[in-house]
């Protein structure tokens, strides 16, 4: 791999809390990038499993962006069971809800997440407080629970059966993610990006392939992000629900 500059995360922490957002022009560049890295590791029957900010790493000229940190990486030769992995804010709902036989598609959400991290200048989109009911807790109030028509099998996981009915029936269903992301924040194919990546049932979320082929990216501009950040002290490592160290092939 070639030598690269910081990560993703390290550059949205530095940037100034009055600064203005990344352009739109930036964030589809970046996502044009990483969405071509995700078709080129799907095709090749890699499930990268811990795509987060913290492993995008942006060249030296803040030009490029380049996927790492494959230690969670898993081939979907394999047959399942399939393991949950990951950073808990970036995991998608299928693996949140320990089914066993998910796939590629769980990149797909955690680059939603990580495009919507680059819209927020670096803030999370769900940010559960330590287990995977919270997360999903965290995910269901933004994008709502799902029920038989969007999710057939979601009703009978262990994560729905635990809740009472009362529960379940008070359970937020509307779909909040376009006040979050109003025109004014992201422009309408923008947002139709963003929201089939973030789409709770993986049989209905953009693959690779097809979200490449959106209007949205039918123009790339170069990729400009802040370059004026210094070198950082290591970071604190985040909770994972898999305690495997990712490592970043050189």
């Amino acid at each position: 791999m070639d030598f690269m500059g910081p990560s993703l995360h390290d550059i949205l922490r530095q940037l100034p809390r009055e600064s203005p957002p990344l352009p739109e022009a930036t964030i589809r560049t970046a996502m044009w990038q990483l969405l071509t890295a995700a078709r080129k590791m799907h095709a090749s029957c890699i499930a990268h499993r811990d795509v987060k900010p913290q492993n995008v790493l942006v060249s030296e000229g803040y030009s490029v962006v380049k996927i790492c940190g494959f230690g969670l990486a898993m081939s979907t030769d394999e047959r399942p069971p399939h393991q949950p992995a990951g950073r808990l804010w970036y995991v998608a709902p299928k693996m949140l809800l320990e089914k066993p036989d998910y796939d590629t598609q769980v990149d797909i959400w955690s680059l939603g997440c990580v495009m919507a991290e680059l819209i927020n200048n670096g803030r999370p989109l769900f940010q559960g407080s330590h287990d995977q009911g919270a997360q999903l807790n965290a995910i269901f109030q933004v994008l709502g629970a799902p029920d038989n028509s969007t999710w057939p099998w979601f009703l009978s996981t262990a994560f729905a059966t635990a809740v009472t009915p009362p529960q379940l029936a008070d359970m937020q269903r509307e779909n909040h993610l376009h006040e979050l992301f109003p025109e004014t924040k992201l422009s309408k194919e923008g947002f139709e990006v963003l929201s089939g990546l973030l789409t709770c049932n993986p049989d209905k979320r953009l693959m690779a392939a097809a979200a490449l082929e959106h209007p949205w990216f039918a123009k790339i501009d170069a990729l400009e992000l802040p370059n004026t950040m210094e070198v950082l002290s290591p970071l604190p490592k985040r909770r994972r629900i898999h305690h495997i160290h990712a490592v970043c092939v050189t």
